[in-house]
């Protein structure tokens, strides 16, 4: 009878192990940018990062960080997401019920009852253009947070119209920055 047993036991055991985890916030490294998103680096590398720092902030982007040695720009914006905040809430808010009862030298009790009204998520967009290698390659992640701080959604945001549109904003301004 215990021979069975330990032999299901260690097939169900064996058999979590053998289960790959998912991790759904993770990047998948093994797919590439797109085409669209590196390009051969050309031009003076400072003018390069003005450029690029020009384009990103003309799209509602605040820059964080630049670093001319490395070629990197990075930048975050913010957008509200109206109308998500109420997914999955009571359309009254948030409430609850709390109490306390106290013995020895704090004896008492109270009870009490709180209500919040939350605002609506939070879209952050972070954007990273390095040119290392005489290549400039972009990528952008996306991550929708709560009010009180909670991850919604997080993902990379890798999309090739993007890259290239910022492609075209950077080519035309070192143009631009070359000719005046």
């Amino acid at each position: 009878m215990m021979k069975p047993l330990l032999l299901v036991v260690a097939l169900g055991l064996g058999g979590c192990q053998s289960l790959a985890s998912y991790d759904p916030l993770g990047r998948d490294v093994a797919s590439p940018l797109p085409e669209a998103c590196h390009w051969p680096a050309e031009g003076d590398a400072k003018a390069r990062v003005r450029a690029v720092a020009d384009a990103l902030e003309a799209q509602g982007y605040r820059i964080e960080q630049t670093e001319v040695a490395l070629g990197l720009v990075s930048a975050e914006r913010a957008q509200a997401q109206p109308g998500l905040g109420a997914v999955d809430r009571s359309p009254w808010g948030r409430s609850g019920f709390w109490g306390y009862y106290g013995m020895g030298s704090r004896h008492g009790y109270s009870l009490g009852y709180s209500q919040r009204f939350g605002g609506d998520p939070v879209r952050l967009q972070r954007v990273s253009v390095v040119a290392v290698e005489d290549v400039v390659r972009v990528t952008r992640d996306s991550r929708v947070v709560d009010v009180d701080g909670y991850l919604i959604d997080a993902r990379p945001d890798n999309s090739a119209a993007f890259c290239a549109a910022l492609h075209d904003d950077i080519d035309a301004r070192m143009r631009e920055g070359s000719t005046s």
